[in-house]
């Protein structure tokens, strides 16, 4: 699948949401202080799309989005992900790659973390890392990991 329509796809698929409120945009219910933290520097963003400042706030911390939280954040980080700033900077990205490609001790937590998404969003995530292996940089960088979203994220097709 090319970009454009990729992100024809993502337009789809991925529609804009409500931001969470309070700490129903965490996924950890105990105080963590990083959840936290990523809510204090999140106060800031009301609306349903997020600008690229919210997308490096959360880069690092996917794990402490909820299913909400990932619903918020998905649409505006992928098409995000598609742009030309974001293939400069890359750090973003590769992060969602990551976070799309769990190993076995944290499966569970990121199907938590995705069970607020419907079968065509998944299946849209699943474009969005073959998109990425046809990325020369991604292709080269981290090849092993977008297969092993891929694999993740076809079992758990709905």
């Amino acid at each position: 699948m090319n970009t454009e329509a990729l992100v024809i796809k993502l337009e789809d698929d991925f529609p804009f949401v409500d931001k969470p409120v309070d700490r129903s945009i965490c996924f950890h219910t105990d105080e963590c202080y990083q959840c936290s933290y990523l809510i204090d520097d999140l106060l800031i963003y009301k609306g349903r799309e997020i600008p690229p400042q919210a997308i490096r706030c959360v880069h690092q911390e996917m794990s402490c989005l909820s299913a909400k939280g990932w619903r918020w954040v998905l649409p505006s980080y992928l098409r995000y992900c598609l742009t030309d700033e974001a293939r400069y900077n890359e750090m973003e990205t590769e992060f969602l790659i990551y976070n799309l490609a769990p190993s076995d001790e944290y499966k569970a937590d990121t199907l938590q973390r995705l069970s607020g998404l419907n079968k065509s969003q998944i299946n849209c995530l699943i474009e969005f890392l073959n998109w990425c292996k046809q990325q020369e940089s991604w292709k080269d960088y981290c090849l092993e990991e977008i297969e092993q979203g891929i694999i993740f994220l076809s079992s758990i097709k709905l």
